[in-house]
């Protein structure tokens, strides 16, 4: 079985050493380091290269959501996953439109973490299940029908790619389309949606459940 290298960001020393201890008694992860800083972090990812960071989204020195950006425009292949108390959408659709992976709320239980842990290494995106009822509770058949009406299926196609994090030219070269192209049916999603900008198109999409986050 590989083992998946995990890095730890996160500034409350007892939960970050129960972490590593919950993780390393899993045969498929190993922690090879951890920082309270997120300036630390990403010097430290560009060196250790881990294929998982845990970040927490409050840290003392700088925003998660922006040491997640700043680490994946260095290593787009590592999945950052936020581990954070924050139940509030902005922070959801901010740190998805940053390029992260999963998101976990840290109410969550043992084989939950493991579980999206799981997930992101296949390349599928998780939602904390705390998050995802609370949307799914906020919303109708109906809206969500009505949505998906007001798109055409090439739109559909963009906001799902959007919602990921793709980068705009990763989203052309998938759809084969030009990046003037891709711009035209951003800002089409934008007035059908009602939306002014791409975190509140993430943002919309996942609370929507217009895009699936496993």
């Amino acid at each position: 079985m590989r083992k998946h290298n995990v890095f730890l960001v996160d500034d409350h020393t007892i939960f970050a050493e129960s972490l590593k201890l919950l993780l390393e008694a899993r045969p498929e992860f190993c922690v090879i380091g951890s920082t309270d800083s997120c300036l630390s972090a990403i010097d430290q990812a560009k060196e250790c290269r881990p294929d998982i960071i845990l970040m927490d989204l409050s840290m003392p020195d700088m925003s998660g959501i922006e040491a997640t950006r700043r680490i994946l425009e260095e290593l787009p292949d590592t999945k950052v996953v936020a581990l954070t108390m924050h139940k509030d959408e902005g922070f959801v659709a901010q740190f998805f439109e940053a390029g992260g992976s999963g998101y976990l709320v840290k109410d969550m239980d043992a084989q939950c973490l493991f579980g999206a842990l799981q997930a992101v290494c296949r390349g599928e995106r998780f939602l904390s299940p705390s998050i995802s009822a609370e949307h799914m509770n906020g919303c109708g058949e109906s809206d969500e029908d009505e949505d998906r009406a007001k798109l055409s299926p090439r739109e559909r196609e963009v906001l799902k790619l959007i919602a990921e994090g793709k980068s705009r030219k990763a989203i052309g070269k998938t759809l084969n389309i030009s990046v003037r192209t891709l711009d035209t049916h951003r800002t089409n999603i934008l007035l059908k949606l009602g939306c002014k900008s791409t975190a509140e198109l993430v943002h919309y999409a996942v609370r929507r459940n217009l895009v699936e986050l496993i």
